[in-house]
């Protein structure tokens, strides 16, 4: 479900990025070589937990239609570190997990969503499909102060997960999206859980659930299960949060008529 890849060369430094992500070309099994954002779990505002939601993330996004850049799983050998010039990202390297978790780079062409942007007519599904998924696992990490959504003409790319399924962290409220009210941060206008989204979404009498209720019923046990067996090894101890996210999921799904007349609500 998600490829491994062994680091080529460390290129730099991402440019931005609160967890300062690395730029690394890396090397499938095919042979072929892929520029890639990196993550490890001794970066900043990030673990091994927060590498585990990316991967589930990126996983659930796909599943729902949503647009993600590729992910992979990045072996961190010692010999590869040890030949990273630059010492603090090799002390860096050296205290993470042995597995890193990455995105292939989108491109030159792309840019973040900027505040001036507007949804065209063609974007209104997805745009209502990606709020639904932020509000429904509690990724609070796309608003005002970072998007977290790549932009290319008409096209758009999700991007940076770690922060979402950390039930444990959000206890007041607890994502509960089958709950009235619950999602009522999305549209708190003017504060940072604001999302990007909110305001141009609100009021529209062309948005349609249907699609949406479709592709969340749809997750199977048997495929939610397919995200368990995806936890390398390497992440182990992050087995019973994973566990806890995929049982929210079950139950999102299972209430789903109730967390989307929430997100109607939220959206009037």
């Amino acid at each position: 479900m998600i490829r491994r890849a062994v680091p080529l060369r460390f290129d730099r430094p991402a440019e931005n990025g609160r967890t300062e992500p690395l730029r690394l070309t890396v090397l499938t099994d095919d042979d072929a070589e892929h520029e890639v954002f990196v993550k490890v779990s001794s970066g900043k505002e990030c673990s091994i937990e927060g590498l585990m939601n990316e991967m589930l993330g990126s996983l659930l996004a796909a599943d729902l239609g949503l647009p993600v850049n590729e992910p992979f799983f990045v072996e961190l050998d010692p010999e590869f570190i040890q030949s990273v010039v630059r010492e603090d990202i090799r002390a860096r390297l050296t205290a993470s997990s042995p597995l890193a978790f990455a995105s292939r780079a989108a491109g030159q062409q792309w840019r973040r969503w900027l505040p001036s942007d507007k949804i065209v007519a063609s974007q209104v599904e997805l745009a209502l499909g990606i709020i639904a998924f932020d509000g429904f696992v509690a990724n609070g990490d796309r608003g005002p102060l970072n998007s977290n959504l790549l932009v290319r003409d008409l096209d758009w790319r999700i991007i940076d997960h770690e922060g979402a399924f950390g039930f444990r962290m959000r206890l007041f409220p607890r994502c509960e999206p089958w709950k009235m009210g619950n999602l009522e941060l999305l549209r708190r206008y003017g504060e940072d859980s604001e999302h990007i989204f909110a305001r141009q979404l609100a009021r529209r009498d062309d948005l349609d659930f249907t699609g949406l209720r479709t592709r969340w019923s749809g997750l199977s046990d048997a495929r939610l299960a397919q995200y368990d067996a995806t936890l390398p090894d390497e992440w182990e101890a992050t087995r019973p949060i994973l566990a806890e996210a995929i049982l929210h999921l079950k139950q999102v799904r299972d209430n789903i008529d109730l967390c989307l007349a929430e997100l109607k609500r939220v959206l009037t």
